[in-house]
């Protein structure tokens, strides 16, 4: 099941390239899409990444991290937590909308939480 919504997400955000879902040990649970990278070895990273970013916000008073943006010259990657320590990574086109894509996010991120409870 947990493929077939990261396949829906792909399908449904214009510009995405990729989707992988992850654990808090960054580890791959399912993929969906095409990179053309090895999309498990940047999850891994990312999540190493998303991590350090709460730790600080946490520790600051900032708040909960909702997402996080990369933004590079091939597109933009959008890592957002599910629950706990899982969380998703979609990969988009320079010509992605973000808005666009942080909608099918938190329509996957509700489908996920479920599918894992």
């Amino acid at each position: 099941m947990i493929q077939q919504i990261l396949d829906e997400l792909i399908a449904s955000v214009p510009g995405s390239r990729a989707a992988i879902f992850l654990d808090g040990e960054g580890e791959a649970i399912s993929q969906s899409g095409d990179y053309g990278g090895d999309l498990k070895l940047l999850g891994a990273w990312k999540e190493i990444h998303l991590d350090h970013i709460r730790e600080i916000t946490e520790r600051l008073g900032l708040g909960t991290v909702n997402a996080v943006l990369f933004s590079l010259d091939e597109g933009n990657e959008l890592i957002v937590p599910v629950r706990g320590d899982y969380c998703l990574l979609l990969f988009l086109s320079t010509f992605a909308n973000v808005q666009d894509a942080m909608g099918g996010l938190r329509v996957t991120v509700q489908r996920l939480r479920k599918e894992i409870e």
